[in-house]
C-alpha cells in the first residue's frame, strides 16, 4: 500500500480504499493456434492474479470499474515473433493509447492517467502485420486516491 493510504479500524470508509486489478492474458498458447494478421483481436486478460473490491473482470477480458475516479493504467507484453509489427490498443471503451517497444522488437509497455465513469472497461487489442504465434500480456488498473 502506498505511504499515503490509512486504513480506518473502526469503520469502513470505501471512499478511501484502494481500488486495484492486476490481470493476465495469452494468446497463441496451443499447437497450430495463432493470432490471425490484420484481424484485431481482443486479448484475453481474465487471469487475476490480484484484486480488490471495486473493479470487475469481464469474461471477454480487461478491468471494468465499479467507481469513477482517475484510475493509473498500465499494460505490458511480449510477442512473438518478434519480427512482427504489432500494434497494442487500450481502450476504456474509447482508444486512449497504443503500445510501444522501447526495449526492442518482442516486447510494449504503455502506461497513463485516466479518468474512468463507472462502469468503463479498460480492455486491449492487437493487430499484427503477420500471425502472432505468442502474446502474453499483463493489464494493471488501480484508482488513484482522492486527498481532500
Amino acid at each position: 500500500m502506498s505511504a499515503n493510504y490509512t486504513k480506518h479500524s473502526a469503520e469502513k470508509c470505501y471512499d478511501h480504499e484502494p481500488v486495484v486489478a492486476y490481470v493476465n492474458g495469452n494468446l497463441g498458447l496451443g499447437a497450430g493456434s495463432s493470432v490471425p494478421a490484420n484481424t484485431p483481436t481482443r486479448i484475453p486478460l481474465t487471469n487475476i492474479l490480484f484484486r480488490t473490491p471495486g473493479v470487475e473482470i469481464p469474461q471477454d477480458g480487461g478491468v471494468t470499474v465499479l467507481e469513477g475516479g482517475e484510475y493509473f493504467i498500465s499494460f505490458n507484453a511480449q510477442y512473438t515473433p518478434a519480427t512482427a509489427i504489432a500494434n497494442f490498443s487500450i481502450y476504456v471503451p474509447e482508444l486512449i493509447g497504443t503500445a510501444t517497444s522501447p526495449l526492442g522488437p518482442g516486447t510494449v509497455t504503455f502506461s497513463t492517467l485516466a479518468h474512468l465513469r463507472r462502469g468503463d472497461t479498460v480492455y486491449v487489442i492487437v493487430t499484427s502485420n503477420v500471425p502472432l504465434t505468442f502474446v502474453g500480456a499483463l493489464l494493471k488498473v488501480a484508482k488513484v486516491p482522492n486527498n481532500h
